[in-house]
């Protein structure tokens, strides 16, 4: 890394730190007291509603983390500003490209540290998050199960194991149904799909199905419609987010709703926003940095960091409600997150190469 370079980084890394806690902070304090009745309510020990917060601080990070960023850039370019060095930069004939460059760089770097801490802490802090609050603060007793994203379902003469992949449990995977007597087992069945129908219908696909009147000798099917005693309403009395899963179960789950002829626009949504989770960093700040230095004269200072400010808050707005529509189906996931990558990107360039001092 050049002198320079280092010499403009420099005020990032004492911002970046701030922003960060500042954020989270607030973040922090309205989860806190938006939770805090329900606790009460529930007579939930302290200790198990801080265990709570702590879980969702992933959560919060993958939040806070981009408009964090772009505040703590500009931030750093308006203590360089007010010392008159970006003066004496631009004086030695660097332009506004050359001197948003170092920011660019280190912003993608350490989104994809970030983006790596929360591929492997998001997914199980969220669901022990979503557990935590459900059943040890709420009190929920629920009859089913979740484990590493399996469920394990026990009914009054029947057990279930499959693994959801849908969060209102219609579409299930690996579906084992067990029906219990009094000498024991009387049938069992598995199943590769099932999917809910209505009135305590599935239908179940690539299974085998076998019942003690016929002495357990197996029968293969590929598609068969069962009557089985239980809905998707007392399914799942702790569901799975999108949040709570890992890309490679949102793979799982994209591919079977895309099998069963469903709209797969949510789970590609959520893998995309994760894929380029760390270019969603570095496009907040570069519009910010770009209308910061398009400002001269004696109110510039001011002048551009509100701009900056309000270009922060708008670009993560558009991301999230490119996010938002995406996932509702609204625009195609893939058209959706192209243009809010490129959108930003080329606003970003264009107020480089045309507005900037």
């Amino acid at each position: 890394m050049k002198t320079y370079q280092r010499y403009l980084l420099s005020p990032l890394y004492l911002f970046l730190p701030l922003m960060l806690v500042a954020l989270s902070g607030i973040y922090f304090l309205v989860e806190f007291f938006e939770r805090l009745e329900d606790v009460l309510v529930a007579r939930a020990p302290v200790s198990v509603f801080f265990l709570y917060l702590a879980y969702r601080l992933p959560e919060i990070l993958m939040q806070v983390w981009p408009p964090a960023l772009g505040l703590a850039a500009l931030a750093s370019l308006a203590m360089l500003s007010r010392g008159q060095e970006l003066l004496a930069l631009r004086t030695l004939g660097f332009s506004p490209s050359r001197i948003v460059a170092p920011y660019l760089a280190a912003g993608f770097l350490l989104s994809l540290a970030v983006s790596g801490f929360l591929a492997l802490s998001l997914p199980g802090a969220s669901y022990r998050a979503l557990y935590t609050w459900e059943v040890r603060i709420k009190g929920h007793r629920p009859q089913t199960v979740l484990s590493s994203g399996r469920l394990f379902f026990a009914g009054p003469d029947f057990l279930l194991s499959a693994t959801p992949l849908e969060p209102r449990g219609e579409y299930l995977a690996d579906f084992f149904y067990l029906k219990k007597g009094r000498t024991g087992p009387r049938a069992y069945l598995y199943a590769r799909k099932a999917r809910y129908l209505k009135r305590n219908r599935w239908l179940l696909e690539e299974g085998i199905y076998a019942e003690r009147a016929g002495r357990f000798t197996p029968r293969v099917f590929r598609k068969k419609i069962f009557r089985i005693p239980f809905s998707p309403e007392v399914l799942l009395s702790v569901k799975q987010p999108l949040k709570t899963l890992s890309l490679r179960a949102l793979r799982e789950r994209y591919r079977f709703l895309r099998e069963s002829g469903l709209s797969p626009a949510e789970p590609v949504s959520e893998i995309l926003f994760r894929l380029f989770y760390p270019l969603i960093g570095v496009l907040v700040l570069a519009p910010a940095l770009a209308v910061f230095l398009s400002f001269r004269g004696k109110r510039a200072l001011a002048k551009g960091l509100s701009a900056g400010l309000a270009a922060v808050i708008l670009t993560y707005a558009w991301f999230l409600g490119i996010k938002v529509l995406s996932a509702g189906g609204r625009i195609p996931p893939e058209i959706a997150y192209f243009l809010g990558l490129v959108l930003p990107a080329a606003f970003a360039i264009l107020v480089l190469k045309r507005y900037a001092y």
